[in-house]
């Protein structure tokens, strides 16, 4: 019986042997693929970390560009501003000098008349003007104070025509970029 007890002995012996050998070898078996799974995952996140570093990259490049571009616009938005402006205050200063000398008839304003002789209604008036005798050439002085006004009606259409220029020359500025 002795010899039953030794062999139950040995057996569960080697019973536990295989299983402290199965189980050693399934723990090195784990911590291998633990191992290999951390190196996988810090390649990965280094890998990730590399890709969202040129992603900030190119995001910061762009965006430096488009602040260049749009500093860019601005200066030449303003440069054409300051032009269209300076134009525009001079022909108003030269127009209102011009109205107010008009006005003050230290300059007058005359248009051509074809038939100085004629009054109103075909009925001939008293006295005809200096010209050729067919009237062609003669002139008539407009009065200064409407004189003066068709200036400004002039001038406010000039300004009209200026500001409109500026503006296409603003519209195609800004559109080319």
């Amino acid at each position: 019986m002795i010899t039953k007890y030794k062999l139950l002995i040995q057996i569960g012996g080697a019973m536990a042997l295989v299983a402290a050998l199965l189980g050693g070898g399934f723990a090195a078996g784990w911590q291998w693929q633990a191992a290999k799974g951390a190196a996988a995952l810090a390649t990965a996140d280094s890998l990730h970390a590399h890709a969202l570093g040129e992603i900030t990259r190119a995001a910061a490049g762009q965006l430096q560009r488009q602040q260049q571009r749009a500093n860019e616009l601005q200066q030449q938005l303003s440069e054409l501003d300051n032009k269209h402006y300076a134009e525009m205050t001079d022909a108003q200063q030269n127009n209102n000098q011009l109205a107010a000398d008009l006005a003050a008839a230290n300059q007058r304003l005359s248009v051509r008349i074809t038939n100085p002789a004629a009054g109103t209604g075909g009925v001939p008036g008293g006295a005809a003007a200096t010209g050729l005798g067919n009237g062609a050439g003669a002139r008539a002085d407009i009065h200064p104070a409407t004189a003066a006004s068709l200036v400004r009606v002039t001038a406010r259409a000039d300004q009209c025509r200026s500001r409109l220029t500026a503006l296409q020359d603003w519209a195609r500025l800004v559109s080319k970029n």
